[in-house]
């Protein structure tokens, strides 16, 4: 009876996970076929589209505390949107009928992402920081309806009844 050598299971466990290496998940080598993105007038991906770039402020008006007709503020700013849907705000503005919030800040710089309903012309700001509490300049909560007019944006931010607390008309740059 021959001689059994003390390697032979090592070389057997070696063959064995040489043999089990080649068995690895591999890529799948036929596409998932996937419904084209709706990039038509409208759709989520135009409105993205339009929202990108840098705008600067033309126009702000806002509802006094008491509610009534839109009183124009003097302010000045810019917005930039990415192709990522982050959103950044600055503005500024000493007009004496902004808010106090707005009026003691040298600079209101804001960002944060924007949530798109392009079914409803909406966007909803999300996980917004700035240079003073967000909710007390921005308020966050509200919904913002968004309107293109050739090279123009207007956001309208909405109070929960659907009433229109502020609008701000932005012009691409």
């Amino acid at each position: 009876m021959p001689k059994r050598s003390s390697l032979a299971p090592l070389v057997a466990g070696a063959a064995t996970l040489c043999v089990l290496a080649g068995c690895a998940k591999t890529a799948r080598e036929r596409p998932i076929q996937m419904g084209p993105v709706n990039t038509g007038a409208g759709s989520l991906e135009a409105v993205r589209r339009q929202l990108e770039g840098h705008w600067e402020l033309v126009s702000l008006a806002v509802a006094p505390a008491g509610g009534g007709t839109l009183v124009p503020l003097d302010a000045r700013g810019t917005l930039t949107y990415d192709e990522y849907g982050n959103l950044t705000v600055d503005a500024h503005t000493k007009d004496p009928n902004a808010p106090q919030a707005a009026r003691s800040a040298n600079l209101l710089a804001f960002s944060g992402r924007a949530v798109i309903d392009a079914a409803k012309s909406e966007l909803k700001l999300m996980d917004v920081t700035g240079s003073v509490d967000p909710n007390t300049v921005i308020s966050t909560e509200r919904r913002r309806r968004y309107a293109f007019e050739g090279d123009l944006l207007k956001l309208s931010s909405l109070q929960p009844d659907g009433q229109v607390a502020a609008t701000a008309t932005w012009r691409r740059r």
